[in-house]
């Protein structure tokens, strides 16, 4: 059976984990998959550098918006440094289990394992599968790279602006996890037309930032409705949302971070969230009418205005706006979000893992090659940095 290594990461955010197990998931029973934690690569301090996303983007999206900015600026350098810093424990890793095929999900492993295998001479297939939609880091793309796989028309843009080769750009949508794909395609479409409380569902991806609170609130006091708030990791958020929505009982309904988030929105006659590429593609899957609040700045910064070009939702970003905007979506028996769960159904599709998951077989090697002795860069690395202190040091 063929082999096919999975480059991710839970540390920055739970979009490359879901991309991940969407694949892995497909790929059962036809390949043997791994899907690794590549930061691990990179020793205990890029671990800890990994868990920074979380905070940083709760508290701080124009610190974060520095950081995408900057590190874009410094490509080279930075691959080329951490190239040498992965070489010794991602070549072990490669010596003990060498795949068929290399695929990474996340764009920091992109441009420093190809240099590793490069370096050394690893004849392995290494494709990329961008995570985003329309805003891609620089990072995502290296020519290098045997195939880029882009989920959507506006990525394959972003990515030959980069300098990616056309020949090596596939098109091939954007995978989501079997729950939500087969939970879609056996659900029966319920129409919203009133005559009923509302099923509102707020979210705000897995690391539970947004103004979650206020938009619940002003749903709750002034439509009929029934709201379904789900906090992702922030723990202090769902604490205060269970004190300050307590008045309205059984009407406020507070989640932690869930697994079963499918159910939820299958249930929902409309989705409030951020422009989280994951999350929104699982609603539209689900046929659960979008209104985005806001994006992260960086790599999500034109994903609500890609939502509504495509008739998926509406924008809503600031939330003294949400109330006309919601009264409009709802006039006229629904009309207007009857209108966005028809486009939702000609736009979304089941099998985008699956055949993506076909791809990759049908590329990865039948044996995979044997791994060269190589040589320690570590050590190298560490000479060239005391080097450089003493130069330092001697001005």
């Amino acid at each position: 059976m063929k082999k096919i290594l999975i480059l991710s990461s839970d540390k920055t955010g739970h979009g490359h984990k879901s991309i991940g197990e969407a694949l892995s998931e497909r790929l059962s029973g036809r390949a043997e998959v791994e899907v690794i934690e590549a930061l691990k690569f990179y020793g205990r301090l890029g671990v800890k550098a990994g868990g920074m996303y979380g905070p940083i983007t709760r508290a701080g999206p124009d610190v974060w918006k520095m950081v995408w900015k900057s590190s874009g600026n410094n490509q080279e350098t930075l691959s080329y440094t951490t190239e040498q810093l992965i070489n010794d424990r991602l070549m072990h890793r490669l010596k003990a289990n060498p795949p068929g095929l290399i695929l990474s999900i996340h764009p920091n492993f992109v441009a420093p394992i190809i240099g590793v295998l490069k370096y050394n001479r690893v004849n392995i297939p290494f494709m990329t599968l961008i995570a985003d939609i329309v805003d891609i880091h620089p990072f995502w793309v290296d020519p290098r790279s045997d195939c880029i796989l882009c989920p959507s028309e506006e990525s394959v843009s972003a990515a030959l602006m980069l300098g990616a080769p056309y020949s090596k750009l596939k098109l091939c949508g954007f995978p989501t996890r079997a729950r939500f794909t087969e939970a879609a395609r056996n659900a029966e479409h319920r129409p919203y037309k009133g005559g009923r409380p509302l099923e509102c569902l707020l979210m705000s991806g897995g690391e539970g930032s947004g103004n979650l609170l206020k938009i619940s609130q002003l749903m709750l006091k002034h439509f009929d409705c029934r709201v379904t708030v789900i906090c992702g990791r922030n723990k202090r958020l769902f604490s205060s949302l269970i004190e300050k929505l307590a008045e309205y009982g059984e009407r406020a309904r507070i989640l932690g971070f869930c697994e079963n988030v499918q159910d939820y929105m299958l249930e929902a006659d409309v989705a409030i969230m951020r422009g989280s590429p994951n999350s929104l593609m699982e609603a539209v899957v689900c046929n659960t009418p979008l209104v985005v609040t806001g994006s992260l700045p960086g790599q999500e910064a034109r994903n609500p205005e890609y939502i509504l070009m495509k008739g998926l939702g509406v924008v809503c970003r600031e939330s003294d706006k949400l109330l006309p905007l919601m009264r409009g979506l709802l006039e006229n028996e629904a009309e207007l979000l009857g209108r966005i769960a028809e486009r939702q159904r000609a736009f979304r599709n089941f099998d985008n893992a699956d055949e993506i998951a076909d791809f990759l077989v049908e590329k990865a090697l039948d044996e995979p090659p044997i791994i060269p002795k190589f040589e320690l860069r570590t050590p190298m690395l560490y000479k060239t940095a005391e080097l450089y202190r003493k130069i330092e040091r001697k001005k």
